[in-house]
């Protein structure tokens, strides 16, 4: 991929990060690292199913991730002006993020119906080219708007310190990947999860982690029992848990 440097320090070391994680697709198989041609269908049945899993997980950590970045760039593109040149480019930087993001979908869905091998060649070309296009295209641009438009606002330390307090604390700053920043990589992805909740959704996760009724939580917020519970079923789909043990677990990095 070989991305430019932004100038942005932030943008920059998700960058580094974004490029770690999508070279792992490359070789997600230990087969594959052993030999120079691996092929899938002379791996066990059982063998398979891991590469997927393995697959499915990482592809889910990138979403994750991307929705942390596209979060911190909105962030960033709110301090642009209001000019025919910024909004344009808010509105096509806003819309390559959703794209990449239905792809990464689709595609994940797809991952148990491809051998392991071609999927995760498939997911790495499209990050890949998507990762360094969008860079050039619009995460370049974003930093030399913002720069020329108020060269006075020190972008990053203003928009770190709104990343930290709003996005996702604690995020990895290097692209090599340690015990430590994995640790990292997952609380981000978790601030990931929680930042694609709805406005009521996030209202209704608080006082569901904290161990209220459906009932307690429809009086508080005075909407229907049946309401909570479609936002509660929407809550534990997007955090990929099924039952509030799991939830709170896996999402106390959010505390």
């Amino acid at each position: 991929m070989g991305i430019q440097h932004t100038g942005n320090a932030e943008i920059d070391q998700q960058h580094a990060i974004l490029e770690s994680m999508v070279e792992q697709l490359r070789q997600p198989c230990p087969v594959s690292l052993q030999h120079a041609v691996a092929d899938c269908a002379g791996c066990a049945h059982s063998i398979q199913q891991d590469c997927r899993n393995t697959l499915e997980g990482m592809t889910k950590q990138l979403a994750a991730f991307l929705i942390g970045h596209a979060t911190y760039e909105e962030r960033m593109m709110e301090l642009l002006p209001d000019t025919p040149i910024c909004q344009s480019h808010i509105k096509g930087h806003k819309a390559a993020h959703e794209g990449i993001a239905r792809q990464l979908k689709r595609l994940a869905a797809e991952v148990h119906s491809k051998d392991p091998r071609t999927a995760s060649v498939t997911l790495w070309q499209l990050l890949g080219d998507w990762l360094g296009d969008h860079a050039m295209l619009f995460d370049n641009r974003l930093v030399r708007l913002g720069k020329s438009a108020a060269p006075e606002i020190d972008f990053d330390a203003e928009l770190v310190a709104m990343l930290d307090q709003h996005v996702f604390p604690n995020r990895p700053t290097t692209a090599s990947l340690s015990g430590q920043q994995v640790a990292q990589r997952d609380k981000l992805e978790m601030r990931g999860r929680f930042e694609s909740l709805t406005a009521a959704q996030r209202k209704i996760f608080w006082l569901v982690i904290a161990g209220r009724k459906n009932s307690e939580i429809a009086s508080e917020l005075s909407i229907s029992v049946n309401t909570v519970k479609t936002h509660r079923s929407a809550i534990f789909q997007k955090f990929e848990v099924s039952s509030l043990i799991e939830l709170v677990k896996k999402t106390n990095v959010l505390r």
